[in-house]
């Protein structure tokens, strides 16, 4: 449908020009015109459009404005009102229960988020107290280090000032057995001999998993150099190892090499080495050990003999193979059979200690 302006005059009827054919005769040419038509039958009343009467219209007080005429689709406004939120409406409701959730779940967080930070703020206070408490611990071990190392100076200075066995032997390891020692030692030789000048070194050492030892360099007025061994006993008073200091022998290396007290056995500290000396009652090397003794601040040698693979051999061997194969340092109870031919040989009868230091109170030999 479209609409069209109808002007009210009328117009003129325009002229008709004819054109006619040279092969049509004029009488054919008068002819009426044919009509086009929905129907042949030209004696029929024309119908006519039936228009309602203007009562029956809804006449516009005023014509359109242009807004109207651009709107190629009419709406009306009621339908579409009446549409408003159908889309929304018809759509499912949303449950509260998912709003419930949501907000447990935030609950939960923010509950799980406030523990945490309770924890966390615990967890900084049990750090921070733990620091402090190994500041004080780390402090208070390094002032018992310097006292020590003070009384362990003081315990040098003193024992150096001795003139008596009896003063010596209240600073000294295993009392009770090397008082009696150290009266025998001192009986042909002078208690003192020099004041200490200055301390060398102090070092820990640590002997078969125990820490209370430490190892003393000091230098005397006389500018010798003496090195010892301390033991710090359980009350905490340094105690100076006189054996090892001294180099204790029970018998004079170099008279036991001559004399060779036969049907003795005694415990001598040595230099033991591997050798391949085999004389006399001990010249079968498949039947024996054989090793090379020697003492400290001597030149005699002893060749030491035990019985191929056994316990004794075994332990000689693994002491020096965990020196680099090198001569050891260890105590040996040394004996010299009845008879013995050899004028070199002695009996190893057992390995008394891996090294010149008692660790504990040795037991008497039989």
């Amino acid at each position: 449908m479209e609409l069209r302006t109808i002007d009210d005059e009328a117009l003129p009827p325009r002229p008709v020009i004819r054109l006619r054919r040279q092969d049509i005769q004029p009488e054919e040419d008068e002819r009426p015109p044919i009509r086009l038509g929905w129907g042949a039958d030209e004696n029929r009343e024309p119908s006519r459009l039936h228009i309602p009467s203007r009562e029956q219209l809804e006449l516009r007080t005023h014509p359109p404005g242009l807004e109207a005429l651009i709107e190629s689709d009419a709406a009306n406004p009621e339908l579409t009102e009446q549409n408003w939120g159908g889309e929304s409406a018809s759509r499912q409701p949303v449950a509260w229960g998912w709003f419930a959730l949501i907000g447990l779940a935030l609950a939960s967080a923010l509950i799980w988020s406030l523990s945490h930070l309770e924890k966390a703020d615990v967890q900084a206070d049990r750090i921070r107290s733990e620091t402090q408490s190994v500041l004080v611990k780390e402090q208070q071990e390094e002032t018992e280090a310097r006292q020590l190392v003070d009384r362990l100076e003081a315990s040098l200075r003193s024992y150096f000032s001795a003139t008596t066995v009896d003063s010596l032997s209240r600073m000294v390891r295993h009392r009770e057995r090397v008082t009696p020692l150290m009266l025998q030692y001192y009986s042909g030789r002078p208690v003192f001999t020099a004041p200490v000048k200055s301390v060398k070194k102090l070092q820990p050492l640590t002997l078969e998993n125990r820490g209370n030892f430490w190892m003393g360099s000091v230098i005397l007025a006389n500018g010798a150099v003496r090195n010892l061994i301390i033991e710090i006993d359980p009350s905490g008073q340094p105690l100076i190892d006189w054996e090892t200091l001294v180099c204790h022998q029970p018998m004079d290396w170099n008279a036991f090499v001559r004399q060779r007290p036969a049907g003795t056995s005694l415990d001598f500290r040595v230099y033991a080495e591997p050798d391949i000396f085999f004389s006399h009652e001990f010249a079968d090397a498949a039947r024996w050990r054989c090793y090379r003794l020697t003492a400290l601040d001597s030149e005699e040698t002893l060749f030491g003999y035990v019985p191929a693979g056994g316990g004794e051999a075994q332990t000689l061997d693994q002491l020096i193979q965990l020196n680099g194969g090198r001569k050891t340092s260890m105590i040996l109870r040394l004996g010299i059979p009845q008879g013995l031919q050899s004028r070199r040989g002695v009996m190893i009868e057992k390995v008394i200690s891996p090294r010149w230091l008692y660790i504990d109170p040795p037991v008497p030999s039989s």
